[in-house]
């Protein structure tokens, strides 16, 4: 029985606006999920390690505001990673994680190093937390753009 599988949204369409609000809540959930443990907040939610002169900031040292900022980013990087792998690309999932992962590691590594006050060895395992969240977002990139779970053909496969 054959299955008929949705054309790929074309750029910019809503459902990839959908899909890039999407993965910025699932990246605030994370966000709230690391947060309740000191060792697991990602670096730019580690205020107690910020310099000094930042601390003084109102919105800055805000630990929301930073959370729900960064979030925003991380889902418009997700929708420009969405954009970026072809529809029918072989492997399209393991490229959306790869590039999320990517991309969030980067910047948290990123983060640490030209803001955070703190050895990196306390700093790591908030970073590398950033592993399943970059797979949880690609996967639900991946899935909300049409990618099957089960083991049947990708669609135009013959």
């Amino acid at each position: 029985m054959l299955r008929r599988v949705p054309p790929p949204s074309p750029p910019g369409s809503p459902r990839t606006a959908a899909l890039g609000a999407g993965a910025a809540l699932l990246h605030l959930g994370f966000d709230a999920a690391c947060s309740a443990l000191s060792w697991a907040r990602p670096p730019y939610l580690r205020m107690e390690e910020l310099p000094e002169a930042f601390r003084q900031l109102p919105l800055v040292s805000a630990p929301v505001v930073v959370s729900v900022a960064s979030s925003a980013v991380s889902g418009l990087l997700a929708a420009i990673a969405l954009l970026a792998v072809e529809p029918q690309a072989p492997r399209r999932l393991r490229q959306l994680t790869g590039i999320v992962t990517g991309f969030w590691l980067f910047t948290a590594t990123l983060t640490w190093l030209v803001w955070l006050s703190s050895p990196f060895s306390r700093a790591l395992p908030g970073i590398a937390l950033g592993i399943p969240r970059g797979l949880a977002v690609g996967w639900l990139l991946w899935r909300g753009s049409g990618g099957q779970v089960s083991g049947g053909r990708p669609a135009g496969a013959a």
